[in-house]
């Protein structure tokens, strides 16, 4: 079956995602799901979620992750997932529940592209190339300045109101380094921003392994943090660092790669307001405790994901004492700005997401810490 498979997902796919308006997919996929709700409540109910209490919703996807133990996961196949998040993402969707941000003048008109993108507000395709990278990131502390083609940011930034807002979110999403894209973000990063008062959201791309190093991808998130500085004007103080799973991890490394560098040079670029960490991937050594544990019943990172992601980092980060470096857990949070980590006790990083957090606690960070159970 697999084998079948892999021969008719190709196609389908760059069908479903070339030729099919996202406008379409949302609608089919949100009518996919009226349908399918009733029936699992009426022939299954509350009987495959981890617990009783949890809502129908979510036992009800959790039987529909069911079977994605089933199929070998692939670096493909997490790619071609993640590129459709935003489907399930729709602006019509919350369009009644958050209000758009409001006009400063009502007399100017909001440029405004974003039912071609699926979104309230407005979409830039920011590619932009960048003249010089001021902070040293990652194990080559020793260069500042990347090659020509690796000082080209490129990602998507949501514009809420008629001008850029003052505060911007940089949202970095997750994927376990080996997936995820700026487009399939574009839904949840505007619904955050809206529900943070209208804050612009920019969502930078960076390179993925096993193509690339972990350290290529904490390069690009270092040179898109430099782009809303330097070339949009957003003072550091008004951004807020946003990392979604190993987006977390990228998150956390790039501010203690300010503080570092600030310790270092004396020209340096300013910290950010913070960072928000959802759901933390921050240890990249031998898996252990709820990383290891948890699999069983987790809806993303189940065994199939496990067996094919965590190989990964033994042959990017090699030995155990190179992924003990680059594991942003194992490092010095003297100095780093506040963190908000937001994690479910039955995922496979909480484990990991809470020796962050006392950690940092411990090293005299201002955490806050929001822990739900069953969301995972």
């Amino acid at each position: 079956l697999d084998r079948f498979l892999s021969y008719v997902e190709n196609p389908l796919f760059r069908f479903w995602s070339e030729r099919v308006p996202l406008k379409l997919r949302q609608q089919f996929t949100f009518v996919a799901w009226t349908i399918y709700l009733p029936i699992h409540k009426a022939l299954i109910g509350r009987r495959s979620g981890l617990h009783p209490s949890v809502s129908l919703e979510y036992h009800a996807l959790t039987s529909l992750m069911w079977w994605g133990r089933i199929f070998p996961i692939t670096i493909k196949r997490i790619r071609m997932s993640l590129s459709q998040l935003h489907v399930c993402h729709p602006s019509w969707a919350y369009r009644d529940i958050i209000k758009p941000a409001p006009a400063d003048n009502k007399h100017i008109t909001k440029p405004n592209n974003g039912e071609r993108h699926g979104i309230i507000g407005h979409v830039t395709e920011v590619y932009h190339q960048m003249k010089t990278k001021r902070t040293p990131t990652g194990f080559r502390e020793s260069v500042r300045d990347g090659k020509h083609d690796e000082m080209i940011v490129t990602g998507q930034y949501i514009q809420q109101s008629t001008h850029p807002s003052e505060k911007v979110i940089l949202w970095v999403y997750g994927g376990a380094f080996l997936a995820g894209d700026s487009k399939g973000n574009l839904g949840i990063a505007e619904k955050v921003g809206l529900l943070c008062g209208g804050r612009d959201c920019f969502i930078p791309d960076y390179r993925l392994v096993p193509e690339c190093h972990l350290d290529d991808a904490l390069f690009d998130i270092a040179l898109a943090y430099e782009y809303l500085l330097y070339e949009r004007g957003v003072c550091p103080k008004n951004v807020v660092l946003l990392g979604v799973s190993s987006g977390g991890g990228l998150v956390t490394l790039l501010m203690q790669a300010l503080v570092d560098a600030q310790q270092k040079y004396e020209r340096s670029v300013d910290l950010p307001a913070g960072g928000v960490l959802i759901g933390p991937f921050v240890d990249y050594c031998k898996p252990i405790g709820s990383m290891d544990a948890y699999i069983k019943h987790d809806l993303v990172v189940n065994q199939s994901v496990f067996d094919e992601g965590i190989p990964y980092l033994e042959v990017v980060l090699g030995c155990h004492k190179n992924r003990v470096e680059a594991s942003p857990s194992y490092s010095s949070f003297i100095g780093l700005p506040p963190l908000c980590i937001c994690v479910s006790e039955h995922e496979v990083v909480y484990d990991q997401a809470m020796i962050l957090a006392r950690r940092a606690k411990n090293q005299g960070v201002d955490v806050t810490v929001g822990t739900w159970k069953y969301m995972c």
